[in-house]
């Protein structure tokens, strides 16, 4: 992704780190004016315990939000629900103590949340000589070494002095123009990492926002939970907004939710668009200076975004990851969070407290899998282009943005993505969702396999019934029409009207029933104008409907409606009689009809309805008129015959 181009307008945030005491929130107050210690607590302790926050305009133009985070260790829960989504980090180290233990734990927690840039202020430069600065940095460049500001720039500042602040916010602007851009999914999140209520307004929650935009009138979801609100009002660093980009520190002004219900961790965003989950799977990157190995079944706590709960750790690659290793684990929640694939999460264990690891969310939901399939269908998702990653996604019929949000893709990722992989037919359209082309034959194989089993259980039968085949698909109706389309198409099956069937299929008699039939149609043909009834056929040669069906199914009889049965050859006669008839005359009576054929008007009837079902005659008061041409109408009798059955 090319480096943004920061312009006058254009919000950034960027949070600090650091060991406890080394002047963060002296250094921010220096910056901006304002005092991100706002708990009266932190002034009283002199030690920021939760997350404070300030912001100042660069020499760009673009605002800087500016996320002040707690340095005690006591506090790193705070810590690290502000750095979660920030564009770049402000790292300070006090030139008096240099590199502390907090310092190392941030700069880990800085690479395992994926914090590519920033800038090092190197404060209290007042209260030392050169030689122990020259020391300082050398310790300094040390640390930074194998880490993410390896590269950042170290500018030597005194807050009280006001010395190297113009340099540190010129070193920001470099740092945040470098930054990759926010992107935009069209799904804007909004992670809470405060919720409080404020006079005449009522609920107010802040975050930084994240995949899209919010806009005043917005109608908003909280998860987890599920809450329904709007969104009444919008302010970034004071200033009212209509609508709010991503990467903006927002404060948003709710109607419709009582802040008793909100708490830090929770998510806003539009209805539909996130969910909550138990669980989330992931390649997670142990650290190497952690303590020990992330063993199956270690209890640990888990941060994502603002949120934290405990989870227990199921490894998928053996039975641990050692320190400095990769593997492939499931992270099982105790309370649910409101996550996507991409998000970045740190895992800590909680005595000793100790950062261990950390990664990014390649499946936020799990799931059915376990084990090697999990792991199998983790590393499809972890592949390197985003086509590859959304085919991974398409294991099931899911539409185009739900897959692309389980890959992590933008809405332009997805879209070229969808485009590649329908061209190299990757991919099956089934009406609003996609599926994979492996996938689509496995749907496939599983409807073959019903139909099959209805041809073996009743031979008779023309097919499997629609419903039941779509059982064992479990598609929805309206996915499994265009299934159903799709293998017709390729030719895997057969539309049979209410029943599918495997092509060749036909309905078999046994050789009794074939025997009986032939002795039902000598009798049939012996006196075509008065056919014997479906009651008769049953009770004078055992031919149940089951197998009038199938025999109108291979095209040996015609059925009308559900009381009467013909030979095709009856049928053909008749209905050219009429068609001659009214070749030359408006229009017949049943009258008429029936003495063209010489049958009564109780076997007449049918037989003119079966023809104004199919559209050839029409009935007008008690005459029927010719609706086609009669060389159309003889052949669409042709078609009727061939086909066997009344029903379209």
């Amino acid at each position: 992704m090319r480096p943004a181009v920061v312009t006058h307008g254009v919000t950034r945030v960027v949070a600090t780190a650091g060991h406890v005491d080394h002047g963060k929130s002296t250094l921010i107050t220096a910056l901006t004016g304002m005092d991100p210690d706002r708990l009266r607590e932190e002034r009283e302790r002199g030690m920021s315990i939760d997350l404070g926050f300030a912001w100042l305009v660069l020499p760009s133009g673009a605002e800087v939000g500016i996320v002040d985070v707690p340095g005690h260790r006591d506090f790193i829960r705070n810590m690290l629900a502000g750095v979660g989504s920030v564009d770049a980090v402000l790292l300070v180290v006090a030139a008096d103590e240099g590199v502390r233990p907090q310092t190392r734990e941030h700069l880990a927690i800085l690479e395992l949340l994926g914090t590519s840039g920033g800038v090092v202020a190197l404060t209290k430069r007042d209260l030392v000589d050169d030689e122990w600065v020259a020391l300082a940095r050398a310790e300094l460049a040390a640390a930074l070494a194998a880490t993410p500001l390896a590269d950042a720039e170290i500018v030597e500042v005194s807050a009280p002095a006001r010395r190297g602040l113009d340099e540190l916010v010129a070193g920001l602007d470099r740092a945040l123009g470098a930054a990759p851009a926010r992107r935009d999914t069209g799904r804007p999140r909004l992670p809470i990492d405060r919720a409080f209520t404020m006079p005449g307004f009522g609920t107010v929650v802040t975050g930084t926002l994240v995949d899209g935009s919010l806009a005043v009138g917005d109608e908003v979801e909280v998860q987890p939970g599920g809450l329904r609100g709007r969104i009444r009002g919008l302010q970034t660093h004071r200033r009212a907004l209509d609508v709010a980009s991503p990467g903006s520190r927002v404060a948003a002004n709710l109607t419709g939710v009582e802040r008793a219900a909100l708490s830090r961790g929770m998510v806003l965003a539009r209805p539909g668009t996130l969910a909550a989950t138990g669980a989330v799977a992931l390649r997670l990157d142990v650290l190497g200076a952690a303590g020990a190995p992330l063993a199956h079944g270690d209890e640990v706590m888990v941060h994502a975004g603002t949120a934290e709960t405990v989870a227990h750790v199921v490894v998928l690659d053996g039975d641990e990851i050692a320190p400095g290793a990769s593997g492939w684990a499931e992270l099982r929640l105790a309370a649910p969070i409101a996550a996507v694939a991409g998000d970045r999460v740190v895992v800590r264990r909680p005595s000793p407290s100790e950062t261990v690891a950390g990664g990014a969310i390649v499946d936020a939901a799990p799931g059915r899998l376990r084990g090697r399939a999990l792991r199998e269908a983790l590393e499809r998702r972890f592949a390197p282009t985003p086509a590859s990653r959304l085919l991974a996604s398409l294991d099931e019929p899911r539409p185009a943005a739900e897959a692309a949000a389980r890959a992590g893709l933008d809405g332009g990722e997805r879209d070229a993505a969808v485009a590649e992989l329908v061209a190299r037919g990757d991919v099956v359209a089934l009406a609003d969702a996609l599926v994979a082309r492996t996938s689509f034959d496995a749907l496939l194989a599983r409807a073959e396999r019903a139909v099959a089993g209805t041809h073996r259980a009743s031979p008779l039968r023309p097919g499997a019934p629609r419903e039941e085949v779509r059982g064992a698909t479990a598609l929805t109706p309206r996915r499994f029409a265009a299934f159903v389309a799709r293998a017709v198409a390729e030719g895997r099956l057969v539309d049979r009207g209410a029943a599918l069937a495997l092509p060749g299929h036909t309905p078999r008699l046994e050789p009794s029933q074939e025997a009986a039939w032939a002795r039902a149609r000598e009798a049939l043909a012996s006196d075509e104008a008065h056919p014997l009834t479906p009651e008769r056929l049953a009770s004078d040669y055992g031919l149940d409907r089951e197998v009038l069906v199938a025999l109108a199914e291979r095209g040996d009889l015609v059925r009308v409606g559900t009381d009467a049965v013909f030979l095709p050859g009856t049928v053909a006669r008749f209905a050219t009689a009429v068609v001659a008839e009214l070749g030359s005359a408006p229009s017949i009576t049943v009258a008429r009809a029936r003495d063209l054929v010489g049958s009564s008007r109780r076997h007449v009837l049918p037989l003119l309805q079966l023809l104004d079902d199919r559209g050839i005659t029409r009935r007008r008061g008690d005459e029927r008129i010719l609706v086609l041409t009669p060389d159309a109408a003889r052949d669409r009798i042709r078609a009727l015959i061939a086909q066997g059955e009344d029903t379209p």
